[in-house]
């Protein structure tokens, strides 16, 4: 059902440092919302970052304070990114993974409920729950099923007006922590490296002997960045896309529905490597595993594409733009003129 566009004006976005909730505090704020972001308080420096009219800090896994916020803030929507969203430290912290993720949604729904609030609620899951809980893969997995389900169960019992959405790999500018973002800041580590060898005059090498690691290990800068294999397909969608797509969910979107999100094109691990090639100012060194993992089914966006959005970043930009932003920082961090 249609919401009343005008009725909504305050939003109170969670995860406001993170790498999506600052693209969507920036895209909320520019649309004219009364932006309110939420912080953990443990990124305090990231807090210049965001385009927001207010800034608060709340442990959203205490549902005292998180009732608290709700009461003072009263927002007319939320948008809830805020979480626990690693994969390897679920295995290792899978009570604190739930805390983050499923109780921090019980805890909003509820204070939303007791400050007598009706305001509109979008819950972003992730596109690895699919299947039965029961045969979740990992407890990240399993804390982002029972988020989806406990904002759907609050609309059944209570009448929230409450939404998911489970969105594909986001990339872009800003950060982000998946592969895309640790190929940008390993690029730009590997030019400045490249860059400085030719000021100072002699020769550089991507290569340096014995150096291999896992995606997730590999440390900005390394020579070599090994992939577990080509053939392997992902949905890359820039997060810019997605967080338009989240606030025309909020305005239009049907609440007890859990929506997917994602560019529509699967691309292999191979085209994520040319992509990085083509947009490098140097020469990138590779090593390529034979042990992929499973490719994830095509997913159905149509329920996207009848509120009428539609991805309008390509993906080649979206690298382009990571790895400039990257540049940027490395400048800085060196000292550099670079802004």
């Amino acid at each position: 059902m249609a919401t009343n566009l005008m009725a909504m004006s305050r939003i109170l976005i969670t995860g406001a440092t993170g790498f999506t909730g600052r693209h969507a505090c920036r895209l909320f704020a520019a649309s004219g919302w009364d932006v309110v972001g939420v912080t953990s308080g443990l990124r305090e420096p990231a807090l210049a970052t965001v385009t927001t009219a207010t800034t608060v800090t709340c442990d959203l896994t205490r549902g005292d304070a998180v009732a608290s916020l709700c009461a003072d803030v009263r927002p007319d929507a939320v948008l809830h990114l805020a979480g626990q969203n690693a994969v390897d430290r679920s295995w290792r912290e899978p009570g604190a993974t739930l805390a983050a993720n499923a109780m921090a949604t019980v805890h909003l729904l509820e204070g939303m409920r007791s400050a007598g609030l009706g305001g509109r609620m979008l819950i972003v899951g992730s596109a690895l729950t699919g299947g039965p809980l029961e045969q979740s893969a990992h407890p990240y997995a399993f804390s982002k099923a029972v988020q989806v389900l406990a904002a759907l169960a609050w609309h059944r019992w209570y009448g929230a007006q409450t939404l998911a959405v489970e969105p594909s790999n986001l990339i872009g500018p800003g950060g982000g922590g998946g592969l895309c973002g640790k190929l940008a800041r390993w690029a730009a580590a590997a030019e400045g490296r490249a860059e400085a060898r030719e000021a100072a005059g002699g020769s550089w090498s991507p290569v340096r002997k014995g150096t291999e690691a896992s995606p997730e290990e590999v440390p900005a800068g390394a020579a070599a960045f090994t992939l577990s294999s080509l053939d392997e397909e992902r949905d890359y969608l820039d997060v810019r896309d997605a967080v338009e797509a989240y606030r025309l969910l909020l305005l239009r979107g049907e609440a007890g529905r859990v929506y997917s999100l994602g560019s529509g094109r699967m691309r292999t691990l191979g085209e994520v490597k040319a992509a990085f090639d083509a947009a490098a100012r140097t020469r990138l060194q590779w090593r390529v595993d034979n042990r992929p993992s499973p490719s994830p089914a095509a997913r159905d966006l149509s329920a996207m594409a009848a509120l009428g959005w539609k991805p309008a970043i390509p993906f080649e930009r979206s690298i382009a733009d990571a790895l400039e932003e990257e540049r940027r920082r490395c400048q800085r961090e060196a000292g550099g003129s670079g802004s």
